[in-house]
C-alpha cells in the first residue's frame, strides 16, 4: 500500500512539473508587425513612413515611399545601420536613460545599440523630442550580431518600456 500511495505522489509530482513547464518557453517568436505613418515630403508629394513596431506606443522607421507604394527595407545581420526610433506616450515614461537588449533565438542578451564602433547598452539622459506625429523620437545605431528572431527589450530609465521581434537577415 504504501509503495502505491508513494508511485502515486511520484506520478502527480512529475505531472505537474510538466504542466508548470514555463510557458515562455513554449511561445515561438513573431516578428512585430509593421504600420505607416503619413508623411508629406520636401516636394510636396504624398507617402508614407513604414514602421515595425506597436502602432500608438514604439516603432523603427524601416521605410518609406509615396503613398500605398511604401517598402521596409530589411534588418541584415553583422550590418551597422541607422535607424530612427518613434514612441507615444507620457513625457516620464518615453524619456531619460534609453536602453535596448537583444535576445538570440538562444535566450541571449547582446548589446544592440552602437556608439561610435561599439556596442552598448545604452544612451544616456535622453530627453523628448516630437517627430512624424510620434510625441519622441531616438536616433540610433544597431547592429545584430547573427541572423534570425530578436526581441528587443526597451528599457527607460531601467523600466521595460515594451518588446519587440524583428527578423535579422544573411545580407
Amino acid at each position: 500500500m504504501r509503495n502505491k500511495i508513494i508511485m502515486w505522489i511520484s506520478v502527480l509530482l512529475l505531472m505537474t512539473l510538466v504542466g508548470c513547464k514555463n510557458v515562455e518557453e513554449d511561445k515561438k517568436l513573431e516578428e512585430s508587425p509593421t504600420f505607416t505613418l503619413p508623411v508629406t515630403f520636401h516636394d510636396g508629394t504624398k507617402g508614407e513612413y513604414v514602421l515595425i513596431g506597436k502602432e500608438g506606443k514604439v516603432g523603427i522607421l524601416v521605410g518609406s515611399g509615396n503613398e500605398g507604394e511604401a517598402v521596409a527595407i530589411k534588418f541584415i545581420a553583422n550590418q551597422p545601420d541607422k535607424y530612427m526610433w518613434h514612441f507615444w506616450g507620457e513625457e516620464d515614461k518615453i524619456s531619460g536613460d534609453f536602453k535596448v537588449v537583444g535576445v538570440d533565438e538562444d535566450g541571449k542578451e547582446h548589446p544592440v545599440l552602437l556608439f561610435g564602433n561599439d556596442a552598448v547598452w545604452q544612451y544616456s539622459d535622453i530627453s523628448i523630442s516630437p517627430h512624424n506625429g510620434a510625441d519622441s523620437h531616438i536616433p540610433s545605431n544597431m547592429m545584430f550580431p547573427s541572423s534570425g528572431l530578436w526581441k528587443l527589450k526597451i528599457y527607460f530609465n531601467d523600466q521595460l518600456f515594451e518588446e519587440l521581434v524583428i527578423n535579422g537577415e544573411e545580407s
